[in-house]
């Protein structure tokens, strides 16, 4: 019998295997809803997830627990310990469905702005060095909320939401997350940017109706790393074996 995230998987690897290597071809939003209302369903129970199991008094700020990774897609659990971060970082070119299955966390989400050609305020450009102010990325503020294992999953897509950080409230927080393609830093196609948002705009900038911002490029933070933890679940690779 296969199992509820058996399923998703399935569905998930078929939808991404179509687009794997052609940038240029992007998800229905038929099939991107497809997905979205069945992780909207998966629960802790799904994967076998207990955070009783995981030791909260490590100074890890966050574990990782592997289910399944080629060049089509990655699949994984997230657990951040409370009050620690993923910090903001991107999926240049990718999806990305985050289904919180256990406590509460604050997203933040932004987008690059479309149609949009203008230079960061003086008071802004004048905090970074000036051989780095080109380096210098407009965003919109796309989302700012707290989601718990009660909501629905969390969305990007290669043009929605393509920065974002997580940070667990009122306790640890653990996600399942399914990324599309795959991170790819041995090739440089794909590489995970971390970022800082440059404060101190004088005064409040929209574009289209949303907040712009302002990110730097930054090193991986000191205070951020993942330590693994072993997936207890149904075998993902057990259902993907057929269609792989």
């Amino acid at each position: 019998m296969v199992s509820n995230i058996q399923k998703v998987a399935q569905t998930a690897y078929r939808l991404f295997a179509r687009i794997c290597g052609n940038s240029d071809v992007l998800l229905s939003s038929q099939n991107v809803g497809q997905l979205t209302s069945m992780m909207n369903n998966v629960r802790d129970k799904d994967v076998n997830f207990d955070m009783s199991k995981i030791s909260l008094e490590s100074d890890t700020p966050v574990s990782y627990i592997d289910i399944y990774e080629d060049p089509v897609m990655t699949m994984a659990i997230f657990i951040i310990r409370d009050g620690c971060k993923i910090p903001l970082h991107d999926h240049p070119g990718m999806y990305g469905f985050c289904k919180v299955i256990h406590g509460s966390a604050r997203m933040k989400s932004f987008s690059d702005p479309q149609n949009f050609g203008g230079n960061p305020p003086e008071n802004i450009a004048s905090k970074i060095r000036p051989f780095l102010r080109h380096s210098i990325k407009p965003v919109v503020l796309e989302d700012d909320s707290i989601v718990s294992s009660e909501d629905n999953c969390c969305v990007v897509t290669p043009n929605y939401g393509t920065y974002h950080e997580l940070i667990a409230v009122n306790g640890p927080v653990a996600f399942l997350d399914i990324l599309a393609p795959s991170y790819d830093h041995s090739s440089g196609a794909r590489i995970c940017q971390y970022y800082e948002e440059i404060k101190g705009q004088s005064e409040e900038i929209k574009h289209l109706g949303k907040p712009l911002k302002w990110f730097t490029p930054i090193s991986q933070p000191s205070d951020f790393w993942c330590d693994p933890e072993e997936y207890e679940g149904p075998s993902v690779i057990d259902a993907l074996k057929e269609i792989v």
